[in-house]
């Protein structure tokens, strides 16, 4: 009889402070989001989890979860347990407040043939083991629990002979060992700040975050120097707002690419231009927040939508670059070379030569530059020049390849 893959998790430790560790933030999502999305992406079809409550995170959870069609069981007490978890199950346990980095809990957990039933450990003298000895516990020797295992289901039944008050994680680790489930040791180097975190304090929570953003950020680049600093604000504001963050962005960088435009079709080619270039600046803010949020939560469903609001602005900016130069109603056929700079400084954009994509897709730069030369009078020859340039550029790489 093939066995559910079921998850357990836990909202009952409280910080020093007296929050829920399952209710801290990180990264823009609750902990106990971080440990049900673990556990569906590790297949579980089930999710129990333990709670003083149903309310709150976990209530939300359990409509979110049973909206996409799982089952999530919210559980006063484990007295339950042992009816829902079946002897052929696979049981996945994480503790309480545990955020484990997904692809190396998916890389312990999972096998050719299924899961892995295993326990994490990690050495005795790793920090985690000798600074939360009650979170990580000691399994044999020389090793810790590190806070993540799997194990078969036919244990689980003889939660009926503890006392009501017991911990059940705590129960189930030494069931779990009793049942020869082996361990598996984590060598330090594998758990890092931002690869495995106990959710225990905001500084513990800050530590992470700062470390998972770094090595999320992308490094600077002046050669694209509007874009570089929309990626500095992006990395010193984020974790603050990274949900509403991207959507905020966008709408406020249509409202001005479309302000740009008007104003460039009433004849403000400088004040359209510079709105423009305010545009493509919050444009490119609303992408970076939406590129740090996807590899902070694993996500991969900002591809399309980033590249449809790019061409999008694109497009706004051609527009706001045609009028710039010919103003409505009058019809002047030079103002094509706005567009049309556009459109290859798009086009290098997507060059292989790292430095001339760098320039080129530094779209806020390049408008802040014409919205000077629009001040000054020689917005034509500037667009002209530029358009020739990127001509160019591209020619010779062309020519080079």
């Amino acid at each position: 009889m093939c066995g559910m893959r079921t998850g357990l998790i836990a909202a009952v430790t409280r910080t020093a402070t007296g929050e829920l560790r399952a209710e801290l933030p990180v990264a823009g999502r609750a902990v106990l989001a971080w440990q049900v999305a673990l556990m569906r992406d590790l297949g579980a079809e089930r999710i129990l989890c333990l709670c003083e409550d149903v309310s709150g995170e976990v209530l939300r959870l359990q409509h979110e979860v049973e909206a996409g069609g799982g089952a999530f069981h919210a559980l006063k007490g484990f007295a339950a347990l042992p009816a829902l978890v079946r002897a052929e199950d696979d049981l996945i346990i994480l503790r309480d407040g545990l955020v484990p980095d997904p692809l190396l809990a998916r890389s312990l957990v999972e096998a050719d043939l299924g899961l892995r039933r295993m326990i994490a450990c990690v050495p005795s003298d790793h920090p985690l083991a000798s600074s939360h000895p009650y979170d990580f516990e000691r399994v044999d020797a020389v090793h810790h629990w590190a806070g993540l295992l799997v194990m078969r289901g036919a244990p689980v039944q003889h939660l009926a002979d503890f006392p009501a008050d017991a911990d059940a994680v705590s129960v189930l680790l030494r069931l779990a060992l009793q049942s020869g489930t082996p361990c598996h040791g984590l060598t330090a180097n594998a758990l890092t700040d931002e690869a495995w975190l106990l959710a225990d304090s905001a500084d513990a929570i800050t530590r992470h975050e700062q470390a998972m953003i770094a090595k999320a950020a992308p490094e600077p680049d002046w050669r694209a120097p509007l874009a570089t600093l929309a990626a500095v604000l992006v990395r010193n504001l984020a974790p603050r707002g990274l949900n509403r963050a991207p959507m905020l962005g966008a709408a406020l960088a249509f409202a001005l690419l479309i302000g740009g435009a008007v104003a460039a079709a009433l004849g403000a080619a400088a004040g359209g231009l510079a709105l423009a270039t305010l545009g493509n600046f919050a444009a490119r803010l609303s992408g970076g927040f939406a590129t740090l949020r996807q590899h902070l939560q694993h996500h991969n469903t900002a591809g399309r939508p980033g590249a449809i609001a790019g061409i999008v602005a694109d497009v706004l900016t051609a527009v706001a670059m045609w009028f710039a130069l010919s103003p409505w109603p009058e019809w002047t056929p030079l103002a094509v070379c706005g567009p049309i700079a556009i459109g290859l400084a798009r086009l290098a954009s997507k060059a292989s030569n790292t430095a001339l994509a760098a320039v080129a897709s530094d779209r806020a730069s390049q408008l802040l530059l014409l919205s000077l030369a629009a001040a000054f009078d020689v917005l034509p020859e500037a667009a002209a020049i530029m358009a020739l340039a990127l001509l160019a550029a591209l020619l010779l790489r062309k020519a080079d390849n």
